[in-house]
């Protein structure tokens, strides 16, 4: 068994044009919407979320107060039971095998390195545009202040091993009542039948996948 069970799966399976005209691309910090990994190959099914901190903490900057981490810690904490996620019916006999639960912090940029420019620009102007570059420099410092931004992702990846896996005939997440910013769910699935797409909302958190394994 490969650690990347998706990603392997997820070459072989978007193989077919039309299959990756289906994939919709989904921006992870557009509140109220994450994204959902499930992989199956053979006994085995991953569940891998990528979730934005805003949707899970009502925030996405980094946690610094005592009273955002005490936030974040707790949402942590649900995570660990993957109950709280979601649920897989019974007689598919699936036992938890791994868990991994972390943030992602993400630095946004604009293109800092385009400013490194600036001191080209003292070779070029030599010594008669002294003010001009020290304009440009505070300008760089101000972009700086701007644009850097860290975005908190919110990351979980189960991995169950199932005595009897085709019989899973859907997913239910209980997701959307555990964290109540939540709106929407943008889902892969993949198996070794191909590859489909579900959008799940709070209103219907479900996923039918009969026959899909």
């Amino acid at each position: 068994m490969t650690k990347n069970i998706y990603f392997s799966l997820l070459l072989s399976a978007l193989v077919t044009v039309a299959l990756a005209e289906e994939t919709r691309q989904v921006d992870k910090h557009e509140h109220g919407v994450g994204e959902l990994n499930i992989a199956i190959d053979k006994n085995i099914i991953d569940f891998e979320f990528m979730l934005p901190g805003a949707d899970i903490v009502g925030f996405e900057y980094e946690a610094k107060s005592d009273e955002d981490i005490e936030l974040v810690n707790k949402a942590l904490n649900k995570f660990e039971d993957y109950k709280n996620i979601f649920s897989i019916p019974a007689d598919g006999q699936c036992n938890l095998a791994s868990l991994e639960v972390k943030i992602n912090n993400e630095d946004e940029h604009d293109e800092h390195d385009e400013h490194d420019e600036h001191d080209e620009h003292d070779e070029h102007d030599e010594h008669d545009e002294h003010d001009e570059h020290d304009e440009h420099k505070d300008e760089h410092d101000e972009h700086d202040k701007n644009q850097v931004e860290i975005h908190n992702e919110f990351y979980a990846k189960y991995s169950f091993e199932c005595g009897s896996i085709k019989l899973i005939n859907n997913v239910e997440f209980s997701y959307f009542m555990t964290f109540p910013n939540s709106g929407e769910l943008e889902v892969q699935f993949i198996s070794e039948l191909g590859s489909t797409s579900f959008e799940v909302e709070a209103d219907k958190p479900v996923i039918n996948i009969e026959g899909k394994i």
